[in-house]
């Protein structure tokens, strides 16, 4: 009898200790869960600041340069140039762009000519991200400036090569050639 009872002290003490321990183990991830939360709301809350930030700056480049610019609902600045009277640009045409792309500073970043354009699929991976957006209701023929916020040019890491990392830019592009429906340039 006492061997039985040896036994089932040693399984209830045996059941409290891996109970206790399991308990013991959430309480440590909750304070940690915690950290990890506060941490995602400050970067969001840094993020919008700097987004903030950039617009209050693109707002006053627009103004200073009495650019006749509207605001898209995506964020980039356009301004019509020349309209077009060709085909229009669709997400999945090829496009053949000339034109130019500076900093706000004005320092010439990329000129692009009919000697080597700047050849894109709209809404493909490549490129500068605001301009597949921009590019699509264009004519062939049209003549667009475009400001993009840095969330919409080359983001955090700039382009590895002038762009420098979260800057934006300013582009000037002529539409010259739509191929359409060709997932791939020319």
């Amino acid at each position: 009898m006492r061997g039985v009872l040896t036994i089932s002290l040693w399984i209830l003490l045996s059941t409290l200790c891996v109970l206790g321990c399991k308990r013991g183990k959430v309480k440590e991830l909750l304070p940690q869960q915690m950290v990890v939360s506060k941490d995602k709301q400050r970067l969001e809350d840094v993020n919008k600041y700097l987004s903030d930030k950039e617009l209050d700056v693109l707002q006053a480049y627009v103004q200073r340069q009495q650019l006749k610019m509207e605001r898209t609902a995506s964020g980039y600045y356009m301004e019509l140039l020349k309209a077009g009277k060709g085909n229009i640009v669709a997400a999945g045409d090829a496009v053949r762009l000339v034109g130019k792309v500076w900093l706000l500073d004005g320092m010439l970043c990329y000129v692009y000519d009919i000697q080597h354009p700047l050849e894109l699929v709209v809404n493909g991976s490549a490129g500068i991200t605001g301009l597949h957006m921009a590019a699509q209701g264009l004519k062939e023929g049209s003549k667009v400036r475009l400001l993009f916020p840095s969330y919409l040019a080359y983001g955090l890491m700039g382009d590895g090569d002038k762009i420098p990392p979260r800057s934006a830019i300013v582009c000037e592009f002529e539409v010259v050639k739509v191929a359409k429906n060709s997932y791939s340039t020319f």
